[in-house]
């Protein structure tokens, strides 16, 4: 054998060797054992929680090292309970409802914002025309549907307060994630708690017109769901939340420019079975107003300037106390 064939059959078999490295994912995830973590979603199972359907089917958090379980959560304040317990790694928290929290005398402060899912708020109520409930107004008095500890129920009181009715005399009527639009066309309550993407699929089974009316009217400048974790997770295991956020604002940007396919995608998972894929479609349709073209940030990322206005909002109208930096709960580095 010459030098010459000597020195090929080396080159060869040492780029066999970094291919070998470097297969699957790039090599970003061969030298490190996968990882399971789990997400609590915001309320349930819902058509609006597909990106993290759409990252696990896609495989983007398995190229980052991770198993992924999706679990379903109970509003803003239980999911904080769970996450802070260890029932879970990643928790999707409404920001105002977070911050809320946080401050409060015996809140729970064992936490960190990471990535913004939506940069404005969602929550709306939604009552049949036939009603006449035709504004905020309107709702004194009524009967409302709840999720305890949803952002709707949460930030109630600080609505009420900046659209000038008495929040005093509403009769609440807990449900289910699922439950409320079968409430409103059955005339058991007069209004239901619901996310703005969600509008369509109510209309759909109320079978009349119907009004909406949105926090944002009023509560002008809040965000929407972010993605928290337990202060110790942020500070010992940066690498491990970056991965997850990266690998889920990639499917939430997959899910929004396509839709269709995600919304087929959300169905087929089996903790969504019985679900249609329409409804998932329509919220992630109704999402992109609320996702894109808001903040001067990259997607997920904060914008520590509407931060500051989130709180100030939330200061003004009596919700949380003066003082607060946007920095001790929201950490501008771990987005991916």
């Amino acid at each position: 054998m010459t030098r010459r064939s000597l020195l090929v059959g080396a080159a060869a078999t040492t780029a066999a060797a970094m291919t070998a490295c470097d297969s699957g994912s790039g090599g970003k995830a061969s030298s490190r054992q996968t990882e399971k973590v789990t997400i609590l979603t915001g309320v349930g199972f819902q058509g609006r929680e597909a990106p993290i359907f759409v990252a696990r089917e896609k495989g983007w958090f398995t190229e980052v090292g991770l198993e992924v379980q999706a679990l379903p959560g109970k509003g803003t304040t239980d999911n904080l309970k769970n996450l802070v317990g260890g029932q879970a790694t990643f928790a999707t928290l409404d920001v105002s409802g977070a911050l809320m929290e946080y401050t409060k005398p015996g809140g729970i402060k064992n936490f960190r914002l990471t990535s913004v899912l939506h940069q404005r708020n969602l929550a709306c109520f939604i009552a049949l025309k036939s009603s006449g409930i035709n504004g905020p107004r309107d709702l004194a008095g009524k009967t409302l549907s709840y999720v305890p500890g949803g952002i709707n129920h949460l930030l109630f009181a600080t609505y009420a307060q900046l659209a000038n009715f008495d929040p005093s005399k509403i009769k609440w009527v807990n449900a289910g994630p699922l439950q409320h639009a079968a409430l409103l066309a059955e005339r058991r309550v007069d209004a239901v708690s619901q996310f703005v993407p969600a509008v369509d699929s109510v209309r759909a089974l109320a079978k009349q017109p119907i009004t909406v009316l949105p926090f944002t009217d009023y509560l002008t400048d809040l965000h929407g769901s972010a993605v928290g974790v337990t202060a110790d997770t942020a500070q010992n295991k940066p690498d491990l939340v970056r991965r997850f956020n990266s690998a889920l604002l990639r499917g939430l940007k997959y899910a929004i420019d396509h839709p269709d396919e995600a919304g087929q995608i959300y169905a087929a998972q089996k903790e969504t079975q019985g679900q249609k894929p329409e409804a998932a479609v329509s919220e992630l349709k109704g999402l992109v107003g609320y996702i894109e073209g808001i903040a001067d940030a990259p997607l997920g990322h904060f914008d520590m300037s509407r931060v500051a206005r989130n709180i100030a909002i939330l200061q003004g109208a009596g919700a949380v106390p003066a003082g607060l930096p946007p920095t001790d709960i929201v950490l501008t580095n771990l987005a991916g």
